[in-house]
């Protein structure tokens, strides 16, 4: 009697294990999508709307400082400056999910390290519009509502007025050749990260888990934008652009702007091709993987800023 059960039980483990392959594999050769060009234009909407209100917020940071700080500039950020905060930001989400066992502590850190920044640039991008005081209501509204019901739509609100926040403000502090620099070093840390070690794959995993997502999600729908941040998984059906493929064009388009207005807007177009050659990577993938997105981005990116350079 003990081996039969013993036998049985063991059948009924390797009939779930079967079964959860034909699972797999029936996921990795589904449709990407089923209307891939209008995700990709609602994708090339955000990303094109975000990198405009950065070159016009950038402006109105120059129009505050010129009439009420008498032309002060501001003051330049150094490539150590820049790259020693990102660097230690990363190795903090490293030893969480190396060390932090617990899901629900990994899901709070995640969270705190998604509302800082996005609290920081929300506050920045709207007090530039609708003054200090208003915009802290606003952003903290926002945010208690992201914590308590968070969808996509309050999270892509968030994201994009953070990340426009935080992305005119460094742009305008950095030289373009230093950003075109971040952009080739960032570009090859993405692919190593993502086909390599395969390490930005595992900290996505762990930031979508804990719905602390770092990018904007795009719903196959307009009207899934309602839908709760639960539903969205890895290799589900909503795709996500990761903030970083949109923060380092941002910072270009913004660095240019002191020098021309013309200049931004030519990048910020290049950047827009090379987003459309990476969803065309992504779609012609026999399987659904995840991909390094920044560097067609950065390479249509510099492309466009070695342009304005000849005109």
């Amino acid at each position: 009697m003990p081996k039969k059960f013993i036998y049985g039980f063991k059948k009924i483990i390797l009939n779930y294990r079967f079964e959860m392959e034909i699972e797999k594999e029936k996921i990795k050769k589904a449709p990407f999508f089923p209307q891939p060009w209008k995700i990709f234009f609602w994708e090339a909407f955000l990303f094109s709307l975000t990198l405009g209100l950065g070159i016009i917020s950038s402006l109105r940071i120059i129009q505050i400082l010129e009439i009420e700080f008498q032309k002060i500039p501001l003051k330049p950020v150094s490539f150590l400056e820049f790259i020693l905060p990102f660097l230690f930001l990363l190795l903090i989400v490293f030893l969480i999910i190396k060390f932090v066992k617990f899901r629900s502590r990994k899901g709070i850190l995640f969270k705190i390290f998604f509302i800082l920044p996005v609290f920081v640039g929300g506050l920045l991008f709207l007090s530039l519009w609708i003054g200090d005081i208003p915009a802290l209501i606003f952003v903290s509204i926002l945010i208690f509502y992201w914590v308590k019901k968070p969808n996509i739509l309050v999270h892509n609100f968030l994201l994009i007025s953070g990340m426009i926040g935080v992305g005119s403000v460094f742009g305008l502090r950095l030289d373009p050749l230093l950003v075109v620099f971040l952009l080739i070093i960032f570009s090859i840390y993405d692919i190593i990260a993502v086909y390599k070690t395969k390490h930005m794959i595992k900290m996505a995993k762990e930031m979508i888990e804990a719905k602390a997502i770092p990018g904007i999600i795009l719903p196959p729908k307009i009207s899934e934008l309602q839908v709760p941040l639960k539903d969205v998984k890895m290799g589900g059906r909503f795709l996500i652009l990761g903030g970083g493929d949109i923060v380092f064009p941002l910072l270009l388009v913004s660095s240019l702007v002191p020098y021309r207005i013309l200049d931004s807007l030519i990048v910020a177009v290049f950047a827009t091709f090379g987003l459309l050659i990476s969803f065309l990577i992504f779609v012609s993938q026999k399987t659904r993987k995840p991909i390094p997105a920044l560097p067609p981005i950065a390479l249509f990116s510099i492309i466009g800023y070695l342009f304005t350079m000849l005109l």
